[in-house]
């Protein structure tokens, strides 16, 4: 979610509604196409969905909160995805900026509906720092993404400052040191990347704790460190590899965003603005989804959703 430039807007005075997803790091891929509800529900509405996505672990629950939320109140919905290469692409923020400026253009209004990436990042260093694990490496899949935030968030909670640092860590902690990752498309060939990690931590030893921003990242750096791991890792989002690796103890926490909430609720305070004469949920502020930490001891009350595309 990058709140700086991403927002849900609604197009008032016509029958079109733009949401934009305001959340997560994942990458794009091109796609269009109409959903129509098959509720009996009585919302006349169409609501366009934008985002920097694909239909990978994180954009695809946020594309089903959308559609099913649509068809439980009975609107369309019209997918329009920014304008990207296929799999796992540095997002074409030009092409999604365009979309955006469009509804900008049309004078909109809205709410966004996510997770303040700083917010995030304060949980996940909070954390880490109730398990005494202070010396923390923050990496960054993606340079073309603001993803700062999440790693400046961890070094507020650690309290070594508003921002986290580059270059060599600490000698010991608190630290929150920052690593961008060099192989395009990390996540796409997370074996390549991590190993780029796994020399930081050979050359830096006193790092006991990794935050990844992307689970692919994760769970290919927990094989490439191996049992022997003397730092702990943690990530960004849920799939059914991060609930194993949570489950037999490999991986520490994951931060779940709820992003199936930034799918549905947009649609249901849109719809809601509307038809109910202006009736608006936090208007003008960021509706928070979560952050949730995810651990060994909570993974399994989120593992059902999961496997229903709802986490």
């Amino acid at each position: 979610m990058h709140m700086s430039k991403k927002a849900l807007v609604a197009l008032l005075g016509v029958p079109l509604l733009l949401i934009t997803a305001c959340s997560s790091s994942s990458s794009s891929s091109s796609s269009s196409g109409t959903t129509t509800a098959n509720s009996s529900g009585s919302c006349p509405y169409t609501f366009a969905v934008i985002t920097h996505g694909d239909n990978g672990s994180f954009w695809s629950v946020v594309y089903k909160g959308a559609k099913d939320a649509a068809a439980d109140l009975g609107c369309k919905l019209s997918e329009v995805y920014g304008s990207q290469q296929q799999g796992q692409a540095e997002p074409d923020d030009n092409a999604e900026n365009a979309q955006i400026q469009d509804a900008i253009n049309a004078h909109v209004n809205g709410t966004c509906v996510g997770q303040p990436e700083q917010v995030a990042g304060q949980q996940a260093g909070a954390q880490f720092k109730s398990e005494g694990v202070t010396n923390v490496l923050c990496v960054i899949h993606q340079s073309g993404q603001n993803l700062l935030d999440r790693c400046n968030g961890i070094a507020q909670a650690l309290g070594v400052g508003s921002t986290c640092g580059t270059g060599s860590a600490p000698k010991s902690g608190p630290g929150c040191t920052e690593l961008i990752l060099s192989t395009p498309n990390a996540a796409s060939n997370p074996q390549q990347a991590d190993q780029q990690v796994v020399s930081y931590l050979q050359a830096h030893p006193q790092i006991n704790a990794v935050m990844t921003l992307n689970n692919a990242i994760a769970g290919a750096l927990i094989t490439a460190l191996g049992s022997g791991a003397k730092a702990k890792v943690a990530t960004f989002d849920l799939n059914s590899t991060v609930v194993t690796d949570l489950q037999n103890g490999s991986l520490d926490f994951a931060i779940d965003q709820q992003q199936y909430l930034q799918g549905y609720m947009p649609i249901v305070t849109l719809m809601l603005y509307l038809k109910a004469h202006g009736n608006s949920v936090s208007p003008g502020q960021v509706l928070d989804t979560g952050p949730l930490i995810v651990n060994k001891n909570n993974v399994s009350t989120v593992e059902s959703a999961i496997n229903a595309g709802q986490d």
